[in-house]
């Protein structure tokens, strides 16, 4: 086993680095998130051709999330970990070297720059979840992976604000602030790689594979309630994908659309978003220890939904900012808690596999999402996104908290499954 029993409260060094490359990522991913929608606009892309761009890159992540996933069980997390790092390095050097929208195209699918995914090593975040569910107790997991969720909104956080001192950087290197963007997100994808080099060894996925290796009758059994469960997952979580995908990647270009807001006071905007997003993933970690994962989700996604609605409806930049600040804070600060519930639906050597599924069945809608806030957009329909993704995220509150109520009272009879 590689979780330590002898000293509960301590932390595996494996996970403390892994915190750190996905605190360090996450400050690329929070600048690119300010400034890469005002960027394409700028070099003329249409806001049709920013959501396209944005959900072919969320199609591209869905279709890669499950391979990786299945394939990182066998093989161990190690390597596709670091090919993530060095692929956002490649793609960020792109960025700086060129304006061609073909190769733009390419590097933002390939690096998912700019879609908010709280610094997510997406498409690899399947097996980076699982790397970390290696050295976590599953009645663990819902304080851990909130703590390691608020780490990655801290990082979007610090990258925000980095984007309020572009101004400088510029006069001073003479490039533009966009591209400035560019290079920090080169030089913090190698530092995240040098990182995960020194990580020891391989994962546990070998020997996982080995020790659960089985077709007895019971083995068949539990790997089909096992799959009947993530598929229910799966098929909840579009719900919310939606939604997620309306309001979350165009939310720079509404500000600027609406309001007329400028780089920095997006920039403002989302930085205290993140830091917010932060600090309620920490108060997550403790109400899903102290009332259980799931009951600890749906308290949170129903005041989310309710501030969603009211965005739209207000005419100050000052007061949608605020709301926005709360709502956001809210709905991604339960991201780290369900995570963890979609890896302990399986045994460890398939946890790669269950994390992939929950990513596919996110990502998909996601990716989906902006291209249709970006046609409503450009209808002139600034306001029907947000109602729609309330509805939408309500019901994903309703069928989450019925379907897996009874998951929080079996870890806590049986606090060693997973």
């Amino acid at each position: 086993m590689l979780i330590k029993e002898d000293n509960p409260n301590k932390i595996h060094p494996v996970i403390k680095k892994l915190m750190l490359v996905n605190t360090i990522r996450s400050i690329g991913q929070g600048m690119m998130v300010v400034m890469l929608a005002l960027y394409l606009d700028a070099i003329g892309w249409s806001a049709i051709k920013i959501g396209t761009v944005l959900a072919t890159s969320g199609l591209l992540g869905v279709f890669l999330a499950p391979v990786i996933g299945v394939f990182s069980d066998q093989l161990g997390r190690k390597p596709f970990i670091l090919l993530s790092e060095f692929l956002t390095a490649g793609c960020a050097l792109i960025g700086i070297v060129t304006t061609n929208p073909v190769l733009l195209f390419f590097a933002i699918i390939f690096s998912g720059f700019g879609k908010a995914d709280s610094g997510s090593a997406s498409p690899f975040a399947p097996a980076e979840q699982a790397w970390l569910a290696a050295f976590i107790k599953p009645t663990d997991r819902g304080k851990m992976y909130s703590l390691n969720n608020a780490l990655s909104f801290f990082g979007m956080a610090t990258g925000a604000l980095l984007v309020g001192t572009m101004n400088i950087w510029e006069y001073a290197s003479e490039i533009s602030s966009y591209q400035l963007a560019f290079y920090f997100t080169f030089a913090l994808s190698l530092v995240t790689a040098t990182i995960i080099l020194t990580i020891k060894g391989n994962t546990q996925g070998k020997q996982k594979q080995t020790l659960y290796k089985s077709f007895s009758v019971e083995d068949k059994k539990i790997t089909k309630d096992e799959n009947a469960a993530i598929l229910k997952l799966a098929g909840i979580n579009m719900l919310n994908g939606i939604a997620i995908g309306l309001t979350g990647p165009m939310m720079a270009y509404w500000f600027s659309v609406k309001f007329g807001a400028s780089s920095v006071q997006i920039g403002s905007t989302l930085a205290l978003t993140f830091f917010a997003t932060g600090l309620t993933s920490i108060f997550q970690a403790r109400i899903s220890h102290k009332h259980g994962t799931v009951q600890s989700i749906v308290m949170v996604r129903y005041m989310a939904c309710l501030l969603l609605i009211l965005m739209p409806l207000l005419s100050s930049y000052a007061l949608v900012s605020i709301i926005y600040i709360l709502r956001t804070a809210l709905n991604r600060g339960s991201q780290g808690a369900q995570q963890a519930l979609s890896v302990s639906l399986t045994r460890g050597h398939r946890s790669g596999f269950a994390s992939s599924i929950n990513l596919l069945s996110m990502r998909l809608p996601i990716s989906i999402g902006p291209y249709i806030a970006g046609y409503l957009f450009s209808l002139g329909a600034l306001a029907l996104p947000f109602y729609i993704a309330a509805c939408l995220q309500g019901s994903f509150a309703y069928f989450y908290g019925r379907t897996f109520r009874g998951y929080d009272t079996k870890m806590k009879l049986n606090p060693s499954s997973g």
